[in-house]
Formats: C-alpha cells, sequence, structure tokens
C-alpha cells in the first residue's frame, strides 16, 4: 500500500527536505548522496528538490547553513559575573549545543574545503563571525570589529575540539571546556596592536568591559 503523501505548506516542504538531508549528510560525504536518495529520504518527487533548491548543490549548501550556525535561543544569564566566569559559562552552553547538534554540526563544518568550494567558505565565514557576535555580546563585550576579528579563528578551534572530543574521544568534556575558555579569554584580553593609532582598550578586572587608555 503507498502512503498518502502529506500536504504541506511551501516553507514546510522546504524545511523538511532540508531536515531529511541533513540525516544523510551526518552519516555519508557530499558525493556519496544522490539527488534521488535525497528525494526518497524527504518522501518527495525528485522534481521538488529541484523545485525548492535548483539542485543538489544548493540543498547542501541550505543543509550546511543551518547545521553550523549555532543556535541564539537559551544563552544562559550571566548578567554582573566577572569575565573569566562569564566566558566559561558561555563556552559551555556552546558544548552543550554541539552537543545537540552535534553530528551534523561537525560534519557540516568539517566540509569547509569540500572541493575548495568559496561558496560553502562564504557559508562557514558567516557562521563563524555571528559566533562571534555572540560570544561578544553573553561576554558583556562591544560589538567591536577588531574584537569579531580576534574572535573569529576560535571558531575553527571549537569545531576542532568539539570533534576531537565527539568524534575521536581523545578530550574530556572538562579539557574541552578548559581549552576552548582559556583560549577566548586570550583572544580578548590581548592588548590591541601598537600600530594601532586608536585609544588603547583593556579590560577592567572587575567589570569585564573594555575601557579606554590614555597613550
Amino acid at each position: 500500500m503507498t502512503a498518502t503523501r502529506l500536504r504541506l505548506a511551501p516553507a514546510e516542504r522546504r524545511q523538511q527536505i532540508i531536515d531529511s538531508a541533513r540525516l544523510l549528510y551526518s552519516d555519508r560525504p557530499y558525493d556519496e548522496v544522490s539527488t534521488s536518495e535525497l528525494a526518497e529520504a524527504a518522501g518527495v518527487a525528485r522534481g521538488l528538490i529541484n523545485h525548492y533548491f535548483g539542485d543538489k548543490r544548493q540543498l547542501f549548501l541550505s543543509v550546511m547553513r543551518e547545521s553550523i550556525l549555532v543556535p541564539q535561543h537559551g544563552l544562559p544569564d550571566v548578567e554582573g559575573r566577572p569575565l573569566e566566569e562569564r566566558t566559561r559559562i558561555t563556552m559551555d552552553w556552546i558544548l552543550d549545543a554541539a552537543t545537540t547538534y552535534g553530528q551534523a554540526w561537525i560534519s557540516a563544518s568539517g566540509a569547509a574545503n569540500l572541493h575548495g568550494s568559496s561558496d560553502i567558505q562564504a557559508i562557514v565565514d558567516e557562521a563563524d563571525d555571528r559566533a562571534a557576535r555572540l560570544v561578544l555580546d553573553a561576554l558583556g563585550l562591544p560589538d567591536d570589529a577588531h574584537l569579531r576579528a580576534r574572535l573569529r579563528p576560535t571558531a575553527a578551534l571549537t569545531k576542532a575540539v568539539c570533534r576531537e572530543w565527539l568524534q575521536r574521544g581523545t578530550f574530556t568534556r572538562d579539557e574541552a571546556l578548559d581549552l576552548l575558555s582559556d583560549a577566548v579569554l586570550l583572544f580578548v584580553q590581548k592588548d590591541v596592536p601598537a600600530h594601532d593609532t586608536s585609544p588603547r582598550r583593556s579590560l577592567s578586572p572587575t567589570t569585564g568591559h573594555l575601557t579606554k587608555e590614555d597613550t
């Protein structure tokens, strides 16, 4: 007996296809998943993949975009806490998110160099910048372009640490948390380079906020 296909609104159908594709890509690399398999997993005709996404590549990019963006909901309340404590609580929350979104997030993140593709790298860059903004906000630091540039490299470190912890078992969760918390603190507390002619900024040891210093 053939099951009756559930009628969904276009946005719901599109999300259903993305969710089904994410499950396939969490276990197998991009090149090993066919368009026919993607359609079968979603319970749709193959033509709907092209209708909603154009082609298999665009569907994969949509899966990546959703998988590697750190969710903003559920951030813990760290108001009034010292910077070091804010940092540890925030990175602990990020590790919780990695546990929840785990395999799909790590697999998609690890595809950044797939065929040297600039479209994939653009999505990773977007996600890294968004994560840097989120961490700065959680730490009570301003959304400063220079601070964001400092934090973006920690996104790659976070993915690598989570891969060691969740996939390879070479780190415990506590070790991952210690490493990432120390790295973030190092990046945000480092002095602005000497060649920068703007007023120097440093972190107040009591409030954790940036203050300007006269040069």
